[in-house]
């Protein structure tokens, strides 16, 4: 199961947030410069710090967050942000708040329920929908804190995806793209959202909007955010060792599948009770706190730095890694530290949070 061919379908890792402060876009020669296209940026490559899964080159200046988020041995997704300091340009490719998606059935349940397996993978029971209504559902889901009203336009943005991100022959696979001219408190804006839809060949009934990829901009500015998202999806490579990594992490999953498949039920059905609750609250405060930014626009000029120190309790080592959404880090003693709330794998062990 694949996500993009190159990242497993079911997949997604502990994340990370990064700040690119203290540098400028423009030339320092020109205070007045206002970029049109990608070109007339500088960018630099960042590299996933929570896993090391890929890498993407993203625009010197701006605001950036992102990297892999882990849900389970087999569910790993990944997104980046990027968001000009006044707030005009706000970009996303792929979105971790999207799960993929199993289609009803005697195993999965009944559609509109969640489909868990813990430490595995947390998946949603639907229906297979075509990417023209996926898309304008997503756009007024996520954009409902911020426009006040969505009036649809046409939608004259496809991005080129790369070959890395291929899905399987024989696959279904529908996509689109959407527009709106939204009502924003701080004028009009312009909201595209590109998403391809996959009902994967051979995969049991699995399905994934992937990627999904989406920008909100002041309307001078729209051409500006296309040819970014372009140039941020053209640069994407994946880690070759990662990819390793994920193989291992794979055959631990489906080795604790068939250890006992039973069993894996009743933790279905006791983790769904006990965490979906908390799951809930975790998306919902990351999207509160997008939709929180991009109405504060002055808060952007802040420095975040997001560090926390541990120590490794096997060294005495100090040490500071990026913040992540989940409880635990742990480390390989090789400079590998991942955000997790179960150990990645056999070579890892757990570091203590000592402080900020």
């Amino acid at each position: 199961m694949f996500r993009n061919a190159s990242m497993p379908l079911a997949l997604l890792s502990a994340g990370l947030a990064l700040v690119c402060a203290g540098c400028k876009a423009e030339p320092a020669n020109n205070p007045n410069f206002v970029p049109n296209s990608a070109a007339d940026l500088n960018w630099v490559r960042y590299t996933d710090s929570a896993e090391g899964a890929f890498s993407m080159e993203v625009p010197v200046g701006w605001q950036i967050r992102g990297g892999m988020y882990r849900f389970g041995y087999l569910d790993v997704r990944w997104m980046m942000d990027a968001r000009s300091l006044d707030g005009k340009v706000i970009l996303r490719v792929d979105d971790p708040n999207v799960p993929p998606y199993v289609l009803p059935g005697p195993h999965s349940g009944s559609a509109g329920h969640m489909a868990v397996k813990p430490q595995l993978y947390q998946m949603m029971v639907a229906n297979y929908q075509a990417a023209q209504p996926f898309a304008e559902a997503y756009a007024r889901h996520r954009f409902a804190g911020v426009c006040k009203s969505l009036v649809p336009r046409t939608a004259d943005w496809n991005p080129t995806l790369p070959a890395a991100w291929n899905v399987a022959a024989g696959s279904k696979v529908t996509q689109a793209t959407v527009a709106f001219d939204c009502a924003t408190s701080e004028g009009p804006r312009i909201v595209k959202v590109f998403a391809r839809n996959t009902l994967v060949a051979g995969g049991e009934g699995l399905w994934q909007a992937d990627p999904i990829v989406s920008l909100i901009a002041v309307p001078d500015e729209a051409p500006l955010a296309q040819s970014m998202i372009q140039r941020m999806i053209d640069s994407w490579q994946a880690n070759p060792d990662w990819l390793k990594h994920q193989q291992q992490m794979t055959q631990m999953g489906l080795n604790q599948i068939l250890a006992g498949f039973g069993q894996f039920m009743k933790q279905m059905q006791i983790y769904h009770m006990q965490r979906e609750g908390a799951m809930n609250q975790q998306v919902a405060h990351f999207e509160a706190q997008q939709h929180a930014q991009a109405q504060q626009v002055s808060g952007w000029g802040e420095t975040l730095t997001g560090l926390t120190t541990v120590r490794d309790t096997a060294t005495g080592q100090q040490f500071q890694v990026f913040n992540g959404p989940k409880s635990n880090f742990y480390t390989n003693g090789l400079g590998q530290t991942v955000n997790s709330n179960i150990s990645p794998g056999a070579d890892f062990h757990q570091v203590e949070q000592v402080g900020p």
